[in-house]
């Protein structure tokens, strides 16, 4: 990999780590262009990983991200690893892989069509303060009539964002899966919603009828970017054929960052 398109925010951190990041790659004889890349660096949080995937993923190259956010699951490499993963690239002592997105399409009342994608997550999620109800098929078949504020459908990768927080589980981000969890189902004496998470198949479709649409609102955000003002009344989602390629270290575990990120949070033992 010898062309490198740097992403970045616009936090002081950032900025240094990216002069920081230009000198060692210039040194090492990697050339920083603005197209035609062989790899996209991310410099950031999460966010910032989300953002770059969203503008470039048509390029179809691989994404690896350098951390100076809080949390900082997406990017592979802290900020004190530049040289690490200068050394990665150059030697090619790397893997990537490959990680599927979410497709949605939605349904407006109005009958516009939105196809949208998502990297983490798709949100829907009921804005009145009266209950969501809506009729929940999983490969057409009637599966739940639920009520409750929404849903979340998490990728694997995407799991251990909103969707744990919100009583999803996490999942090992290879397995060929996907995650609907319900947000705040309200079970009762009428109701009988959807209660906790289920994860489906790869090739499952999960299809949502919003009851009552033209009277409540429901939005649909895919990675925290909403899709449509209008009123949603039918969504459609589905793991698309498109994928996202993250560069990883060699040395990279899901276990070892998921004990570091979700359950230490970050501290330090000694």
């Amino acid at each position: 990999m010898k062309r490198v398109l740097l992403h970045h925010n616009f936090k002081k951190e950032s900025l240094r780590v990216k002069g920081k990041l230009i000198r060692r790659l210039v040194e090492s004889g990697i050339n920083v262009v603005e197209d035609n890349p062989d790899l996209v660096v991310v410099i950031g949080g999460d966010g910032t990983m989300l953002s770059a995937i969203r503008m470039m993923r048509g390029l179809k190259v691989p994404f690896v991200g350098i951390n100076t956010g809080t949390l900082g699951f997406l990017p592979s490499f802290h900020i004190d690893e530049i040289d690490r993963l200068i050394d990665v690239i150059k030697t090619n002592t790397y893997n990537v892989q490959s990680y599927p997105l979410l497709k949605v399409i939605c349904k407006t009342v109005n009958g516009q069509v939105i196809e949208k994608y998502a990297f983490n997550e798709i949100l829907i999620k009921h804005l009145e303060p009266r209950l969501m109800e809506a009729m929940i098929y999983i490969d057409k078949q009637e599966f739940n009539y639920f009520t409750g504020d929404g849903f979340i459908i998490s990728t694997p990768i995407g799991a251990t964002g909103y969707a744990i927080w919100a009583g999803g589980v996490a999942m090992h981000s290879e397995l060929p899966v996907y995650q609907l969890t319900p947000l705040n189902p309200n079970d009762n004496s009428v109701n009988r919603p959807l209660m906790s998470s289920i994860v489906l198949p790869i090739e499952t479709t999960i299809d949502i009828n919003i009851i009552k649409s033209n009277s409540r609102e429901v939005i649909v955000a895919c990675d925290g970017l909403k899709i449509s003002n209008d009123y949603i009344s039918e969504i459609h989602i589905m793991a698309s054929h498109k994928a996202i390629e993250i560069l990883r270290d060699k040395r990279y575990s899901y276990y070892d960052l998921y004990r570091k990120k979700i359950i230490d949070k970050n501290i330090i033992r000694g």
